[in-house]
């Protein structure tokens, strides 16, 4: 009887560790999604950062912590050759993912009481863009501190404008980080969003084209 126990016993265990193993590099720019290891197959970008594009009418600006928000960036910025910047830290983000998580909640907790993480980004007039696309990971459900405290310092700036969001997530939604930049900059004008998960980031090109499209723009 014992031998006979033994047999699912294992095959049970073997089946259990398969599982496990496959969740170890989920593809995910969301803590919230605290699945084992957490971190991301897709890799950087090669070209991160700050571009300038013969586009002068859109602006597309983004964070990113793992390179799946700044390759959509990157995606909308050499469909429409425009100009690109990337919203930067002050402290940049450790690569454990569990102390990442740490930041990330007490950053959120922080701007729930009006104190927002410091950046080293800012731009002194948007007067020239139509359209500025703002792209962000979605962490715990809200957007990225770093976007949150950009949007805040520049709201007076922004006002007016047409603001197309776009983020990435493991599996959280969209709708609360959208009802957060509209409050964070309440006298814009919001399109509709672009959303992608670890379920739809590889449709990432036929999406943004197609999102590109509804939204009218173009080079």
């Amino acid at each position: 009887m014992k031998k006979v126990f033994l047999v699912p016993l294992m095959l049970f265990v073997a089946l259990f560790t398969t599982i496990a193993c496959s969740e170890d590099n989920p593809v995910t720019d969301d803590p919230g999604q605290t699945l084992p290891g957490g971190g991301e197959e897709s890799e950087e970008p090669e070209e991160p950062g700050n571009v300038e594009g013969g586009n002068s009418r859109y602006l597309v600006l983004y964070c990113s912590r793992t390179g799946n928000t700044a390759q959509m960036a990157q995606t909308i910025q050499s469909a429409l050759d425009c100009d690109m910047i990337e919203v930067v830290p002050e402290t940049p983000y450790d690569e454990d993912y569990n102390s990442m998580l740490e930041r990330a909640q007490s950053e959120l907790a922080a701007i729930g009481q009006g104190s927002y993480p410091a950046i080293t980004t800012s731009v002194d007039s948007f007067e020239d863009y139509d359209m500025v696309f703002v792209g962000y990971p979605i962490w715990y459900g809200s957007m990225a501190t770093p976007m949150q405290t950009f949007l805040h310092n520049h709201a007076e700036l922004l006002s007016g404008k047409r603001i197309a969001l776009f983020a990435s997530s493991g599996s959280s939604g969209i709708s609360s980080s959208v009802r957060e930049a509209q409050e964070l900059v309440p006298d814009a004008v919001f399109t509709e969003a672009l959303h992608l998960t670890s379920g739809t980031l590889g449709d990432m090109s036929d999406r943004i084209s197609a999102w590109l499209e509804q939204l009218g723009a173009n080079r």
